[in-house]
């Protein structure tokens, strides 16, 4: 057989490896590529960013716990019990102990010495907020010398003035039987019912009958 009958001459096996390797190599890259699109497209830099910056919020130090507002109509009788315990121990500790006179003149103590503070229900609010505003105060560890002054200059002043006006009409004069005798209900023997034509307005609103 002559040389110009035979086939193509096969390339060396050394060449097909390394065109089998490149064929692999370059699949490779185009596989690469793909996932590189796919990553741009998921915005990782904001992401990363976002990340870093959660993390430096949760490493700064944490802010003071917030004081919280008391609700005594939502209480139910076993926090309403702990709440009493709270505000008897601050007032009669902290409040009688260091403001003496703000104390006696607020819950009625400079003209008798027995009150009837405690069954004023707007009094017990006065209180709350006044122990409140004292901790926010004097507890906060984020507190500046702007809220003590506040509180000395403004808020307890305010809370004594509304305690004179919530006791103004208990005068009391206590019997063996009775220690709160005096002892006036804000709304005993008072005509307190809403006016029969504000009801008819709202329940107008209610059901969509806006009057002209």
């Amino acid at each position: 057989m002559s040389e110009q009958s035979r086939g193509p001459a096969e390339p060396p096996r050394d060449t097909l490896a390394v065109w089998q390797r490149t064929r692999d190599l370059d699949k490779r890259i185009d596989g690469v590529s793909e996932r590189l699109d796919t990553l741009e497209g998921l915005n990782l830099g904001d992401a990363v960013a976002d990340l870093a910056l959660t993390v430096k919020k949760l490493a700064e130090k944490p802010k003071s716990p917030k004081i919280a507002v008391w609700n005594w109509q939502l209480m139910n009788p076993q926090q309403q019990a702990e709440a009493w315990g709270f505000l008897l121990d601050w007032v009669m500790n902290t409040f009688r102990v260091r403001y003496p006179r703000s104390f006696m003149e607020m819950l009625g103590y400079d003209k008798s010495a027995v009150s009837c503070w405690h069954l004023h229900e707007d009094m017990v609010e006065s209180l709350t907020g006044l122990m409140g505003a004292w901790h926010w105060a004097f507890t906060d560890p984020n507190s500046e010398p702007l809220r003590v002054a506040e509180w000395l200059g403004r808020w307890r002043a305010d809370a004594v003035q509304q305690g004179k006006f919530i006791l103004a009409k208990c005068n009391l004069h206590p019997e063996p039987n009775n220690p709160y005798a005096g002892h006036k209900d804000p709304l005993a023997n008072k005509h307190t019912d809403p006016p029969p034509d504000l009801l008819q307005h709202i329940h107008l609103l209610k059901t969509g009958e806006v009057p002209s």
